[in-house]
């Protein structure tokens, strides 16, 4: 396959990533407002408890085959390229409230999609074939590095969540902290992502196999993704999805590309133009999350689709359990 086909699939699969992951997500965010309250510190409740309802698991099969196509985006192009599309995705969340509930959007919400569509179209032109390569030059060490410091931080947001009072309106500080600790976690997930996606596209689809399974960077993989499942769940049924979630992107975003553009030694866009183009496009697309949180401050009677009716718990603390129900 030559660079532009490469080019051309990493973008299209790029697309379909966010589709799937996106519309999981909603599904997931649906099924957790009827469900017993959650929290990270009983897992084996919270995942038995997700694992009751079937809409839950279809939306978690949803965002699993997202998943699933970033890697193979991933291994096709920079993620330069594909990050900034599958953060965009968050526009889909809106377009679904606006069209399945008929909820209104907000000037900065209708803002903030008009952006999307700006800054996709700046990074559709800044694509360059020769610079846009997926690196596959990522250590275990530097990997290992990044991570151990960044999932601490994480860990202690998370923890500083279940002690901060609420805000103004529905912008309540612990929905601001789940989603800095959520979003930290999956994107230390997103570089072992990367990681795997670089074994892919070194020996192959079938020949990698032996190599991904024998490697830590599937196993870091799992355990980042796994430990982000749980503080996302957790902060997604407490708090407004409609800030947690741009927040959640925003930092993971900014946070794999960062860092996983030095760690696998991926290069930016050489003609000065297209680089201006791309870093003009990964810029709107985060403004764009800042406008939906923003909108959200200030217009609080707009649920997002899947949002409780009423005003999120403050605290993270669980609540007792039932007499005799198990951990």
């Amino acid at each position: 396959m030559s660079s532009h086909a490469h080019l051309v699939a990493g973008v299209l699969i790029s697309i379909l990533s966010a589709v799937f992951y996106n519309v999981g997500f909603v599904v997931e965010k649906q099924a957790l407002s009827g469900l017993p309250p959650v929290h990270a510190r009983r897992i084996v409740h919270l995942v038995r408890t997700v694992a009751s309802s079937p809409l839950w698991l279809l939306g978690f099969v949803a965002m699993l085959g997202g998943l699933a196509l970033q890697v193979v985006a991933l291994s096709l192009v920079s993620i330069s390229v594909v990050q900034p599309i599958f953060v965009s995705g968050i526009v889909l969340l809106l377009v679904l409230s606006h069209v399945t509930l008929h909820e209104r959007l907000g000037r900065r919400e209708r803002g903030a999609v008009i952006l999307v569509a700006v800054a996709l179209l700046a990074i559709s032109l800044s694509l360059d074939a020769s610079s846009d390569r997926a690196g596959s030059n990522g250590a275990l060490r530097s990997l290992i590095l990044a991570a151990v410091p960044t999932v601490a931080v994480a860990c202690f947001l998370f923890v500083l969540a279940g002690r901060a009072g609420s805000g103004r309106g529905r912008l309540a500080l612990p929905a601001l902290l789940f989603g800095a600790s959520s979003g930290l976690t999956y994107g230390v997930a997103a570089l072992a992502t990367k990681a795997v996606a670089a074994e892919i596209q070194r020996y192959g689809v079938v020949a990698s196999i032996p190599h991904v399974v024998s490697s830590a960077y599937l196993y870091t993989l799992i355990l980042t993704s796994g430990l982000g499942l749980l503080l996302f769940q957790t902060g997604l049924q407490r708090c407004p999805a409609s800030v947690v979630v741009p927040v959640s992107n925003l930092i993971s975003s900014t946070y794999v590309v960062a860092v996983g553009t030095v760690i696998f030694d991926e290069q930016l866009p050489g003609v000065a133009w297209k680089l201006a183009l791309r870093i003009i496009g990964f810029a709107g697309v985060l403004v764009s999350v800042l406008l939906l949180v923003n909108a959200r401050t200030d217009e609080p009677e707009l649920p997002l689709i899947g949002d409780p009716v009423v005003a999120p718990v403050a605290s993270a603390e669980p609540p007792p359990l039932p007499s005799g129900a198990a951990e």
